[in-house]
């Protein structure tokens, strides 16, 4: 490949690794304020964007955020086409799937975060996904689709936890003998991120259960959802605290990333 199309995917790769470090670590550092009586406000992706926004020069930092994480989300579709991690004459469906499925997945929280750019109030975003959910459930086959994206996102959960733990998730950063240090706590970090995501789309799946078991929109939380749930718990605080610190950890791995990682793979 040549080596100033190697530079542009490179630099759209650290672009949106930068935006997504920011926003899960406005999340987790938000959440984790809550969690110890200092302030701070419980936040989704969404409520970061409104954040954002009404911060001062919001307008240009949120769209910034955005494009980055549409440059996500571009990275994710070129991993699916090109699977630059793979190995050379191997054909991984199951990754490219992923990170196909990721890449709509952020392009969808890029159209999120700018839609107040478009309008002074962020419109009730959950309560249109719950219409829209309102009316899939009277349909005779929308409780199989919701039990399918229940179990998607219970097998997601997992996974999460599965890469934390085996820490093969630094596939996506290289190691410089200069930085060992660094590159350890980097690697704590993300382990600790990625089991705080497992636990995050975890609650989610029981929501999406509830969703299937109650034939209830309402059941539906996101991320602030699942934060208050843990909240809710006996010993809400250090479990919030705990998971909010994660997603932090979190951030600050995706913002390692960008930093350091090369593109294995496409010489």
């Amino acid at each position: 490949m040549e080596k100033s199309k190697k530079e542009k995917i490179k630099k759209v790769k650290q672009f949106g690794f930068y935006s997504k470090g920011l926003v899960y670590s406005l999340i987790g550092i938000l959440a984790a304020l809550v969690a110890f009586g200092l302030g701070g406000d419980i936040k989704g992706k969404a409520g970061i964007a409104q954040f954002l926004h009404d911060l001062p020069g919001g307008i240009v930092l949120t769209a910034i955020v955005a494009l980055g994480l549409l440059a996500h989300g571009l990275w994710r579709f070129y991993e699916a086409a090109v699977d630059p991690h793979g190995e050379e004459g191997k054909t991984r469906i199951g990754p490219r799937i992923q990170f196909a499925y990721s890449g709509f997945f952020y392009g969808a929280i890029a159209y999120s975060f700018a839609k107040p750019l478009f309008s002074s109030v962020v419109s009730s975003e959950g309560e249109s996904q719950k219409a829209a959910l309102s009316i899939l459930l009277e349909k005779d086959w929308g409780i199989w689709v919701m039990w399918i994206f229940a179990i998607g996102m219970a097998g997601n959960a997992i996974w999460q936890v599965y890469l934390g733990i085996s820490g093969k998730f630094m596939i996506q950063i290289d190691e410089n003998p200069n930085t060992k240090n660094e590159y350890k706590l980097v690697k704590r970090s993300g382990r600790y991120g990625y089991m705080a995501r497992g636990v995050v789309f975890g609650v989610i799946s029981y929501f999406l259960v509830l969703v299937s078991l109650a034939h209830n929109a309402n059941a539906l939380k996101d991320t602030e959802g699942a934060f208050h749930y843990l909240l809710s718990l006996p010993y809400g605080s250090f479990l919030m605290g705990a998971v909010a610190l994660g997603m932090l950890g979190f951030g600050i791995f995706c913002i390692m990333v960008a930093r350091h990682s090369a593109i294995s793979g496409m010489e």
